[in-house]
């Protein structure tokens, strides 16, 4: 159904303490008859139908001066049919979405912050695809609050009005707001890019000009592989509150909401394992935004769409935070080589490439509902974490393809360009072979069948190619690097998974557990509490010095909860500590620590 002028929106974020989002909405209509209204359902970031009706509530409709009584699609739950009146020129929609009161990004209502994911709080006519219909939006903040979003739009006073968008736009710019923002300007790119720091108190975001060097690094560096930006600008919404999703981040166009602790500017070192957010974002501005694979696109976020290139999406967009998060001097090299043992270590340990395919991890998120039981066994979304092995084998053969001349960075410039790109033109879709011409275009090679063979193997020998192809290898020492420390702090765990075959947090709660490594075998499982640790009670050190005197007396002897009761877990293992590293491979070029090196600037 086309429509006569903007949609108009309306929407309240003042009920912070119920987080209760109250919506206005007027939608021209261009005829009497029947009108379908959607609430969106599917998420490209997710790559899932990851938006519930469920949050949406007292949904009230009239036109013309009466109330009119709507009827969901037993089918369809996300589908509203309406019966228009002669003479209606449009629908005034009022509801309510139902924030959540845990730390999710699709509703963040509360004290001092407030988030807004516009496809939460819309209705939109069926029948034309959602870059064709305009919406005029204004949000009123919580007293005191400013607005950050890549929107165009005026503040007066606690509402901010924007300037008219394509619904497709909109959806695809969050709001986050705040009574205490930064606004850093980024030096360096070829577009603006401005660095929003959002918090609910001053001090968290008092040292925010302390990363402007290092977001220019990330931003050169970045443009370094890619090329000019497919944006005119680009906002950072960094929200710094530990009652936010995070760390994490997701994905948008022209912005990104980038979710990290409170103490993260005042605590950068504890940051080392979640640092590639930051790159990690901007890069879907090419890889994903406007680079999608054709079988993410669809018209409207209420048709289906399939991830089968996500390891191409996420997993390349991965490998590239790695090296950008060290070329831009995020983390250094040393910790950055940690950081690939620990994504070798996992991604080796995991049998579930025995069954399922990298290929198929690709499915994840369309097939999961909550995180697994066994990790290792069941897969999760491994197109990230191997992801990183995986194009770090296709530099290597790309290197070795073209003797040393070409590689990654090489294919990411042809691959990801926005030369030809026309007025106005959002999105260039690429398709599997796509990325095999691409690849061809830099060093012919039959990279058709070398890549089928490594998504659709079961075989475990070639994961760590790539590493070894760069001059090292995967080994386990007795220490932790101080990568490891911290991904163990950031875990809160001690990560026993390549001894004893398990993690645990300081209360004694097993968050992980190896499948068929020692724990599993004695009869250990998630989410079991431990209780003592050789006859004492627990404590993570205990369980540490434990795991140290195997290489004396081969058992770890455990009492757990489990199910209500107390039983014994007698662990028979003998290696004592195993933590993973890299080490250099005798006799074989080295050529990784040349990939990490900046490409434009030095590291601040």
């Amino acid at each position: 159904m086309s429509t006569v002028s903007a949609i108009e929106l309306d929407v309240d974020l003042t009920d912070t303490r119920r987080r209760i989002v109250r919506v206005k909405e007027r939608i021209p209509v261009g005829r009497s008859g029947t009108l379908t209204l959607l609430y969106p359902q599917w998420e490209t970031a997710s790559h899932a139908p990851s938006i519930s009706a469920y949050r949406l509530a007292g949904l009230t409709l009239t036109a013309a001066g009466r109330k009119l009584p709507w009827r969901r699609n037993p089918a369809h739950p996300h589908r509203f049919d309406i019966d228009l009146p002669a003479g209606a020129r449009h629908v005034d929609a009022q509801f309510q979405f139902l924030a959540p009161l845990g730390r999710d990004p699709s509703g963040i209502l509360m004290d001092g912050i407030a988030g807004l994911a516009w496809n939460r709080v819309l209705l939109y006519p069926a029948g034309a695809p959602t870059q064709s219909l305009r919406v005029q939006p204004q949000v009123r903040l919580p007293p005191g609050m400013t607005a950050a979003t890549a929107l165009d739009g005026q503040q007066a006073g606690d509402v901010v009005r924007f300037k008219p968008v394509a619904l497709d736009q909109l959806m695809d710019s969050p709001l986050l707001a705040a009574r205490h923002i930064a606004v850093r300007p980024i030096p360096g790119g070829k577009a603006p890019v401005t660095a929003r720091w959002i918090a609910r108190d001053a001090e968290s975001i008092a040292q925010a000009e302390d990363m402007d060097a290092s977001l220019s690094a990330v931003v050169q560096e970045t443009e370094a592989v890619f090329g000019p930006p497919p944006f005119a600008r680009y906002d950072y919404l960094f929200g710094l509150d530990d009652r936010l999703p995070g760390p994490g981040g997701i994905e948008h166009a022209s912005s990104s909401e980038v979710y990290l602790p409170n103490d993260f500017l005042a605590n950068r070192s504890a940051a080392l394992p979640y640092v590639d957010l930051i790159p990690h974002e901007l890069i879907h501005a090419w890889n994903g935004a406007w680079r999608m694979p054709k079988d993410t696109q669809a018209p409207t976020p209420n048709d289906a769409f399939t991830g089968t290139l996500l390891w191409v999406y996420e997993g390349q967009t991965e490998f590239w935070s790695r090296i950008l998060a060290a070329r831009a001097g995020l983390r250094t090299g040393q910790d950055t080589l940690d950081a690939l043992a620990l994504d070798a270590a996992i991604t080796d340990q995991r049998p579930r490439r025995q069954w399922k395919s990298l290929a198929d991890s690709a499915n994840d998120p369309l097939i999961q509902n909550g995180p697994p039981t066994w990790r290792d066994w069941q897969g999760r979304e491994d197109y990230y974490v191997e992801g990183v092995l995986f194009w770090l084998d296709i530099d290597a053969q790309l290197r070795r393809c073209s003797a040393g001349a070409k590689g990654m960075d090489d294919f990411a410039r042809l691959f990801f360009s926005t030369a030809g790109r026309a007025t106005g033109q959002r999105h260039r879709p690429y398709t599997e072979a796509d990325v095999v011409k691409t690849l061809n275009a830099v060093c012919a090679a039959p990279w058709g069948q070398r890549l089928r063979h490594k998504l659709d193997s079961n075989d475990d020998a070639q994961v760590l190619d790539g590493l070894r192809a760069h001059g090292w290898q995967l080994v386990f020492k007795p220490e932790p690097t101080p990568y490891f420390l911290a991904s163990e702090a950031f875990d809160g765990v001690a990560d026993l998974s390549w001894s004893i075959g398990l993690s645990a947090s300081g209360s004694g709660s097993v968050k992980s557990v190896a499948w068929e490594g020692p724990a599993f075998m004695a009869g250990l499982v998630p989410g079991a509490k431990l209780v003592q640790v050789n006859g004492a009670p627990f404590s993570l050190q205990a369980l540490r010095d434990a795991v140290a005197q195997t290489r004396f007396a081969p058992r770890v002897a455990l009492v757990a909860l489990i199910d209500g009761r107390e039983v014994p877990v007698d662990i028979q293992y003998s290696g004592g500590h195993r933590y993973p590293a890299l080490e250099r491979l005798p006799d074989t070029p080295e050529t990784l620590e040349a990939l990490l090196k900046p490409r434009v600037v030095a590291k601040p």
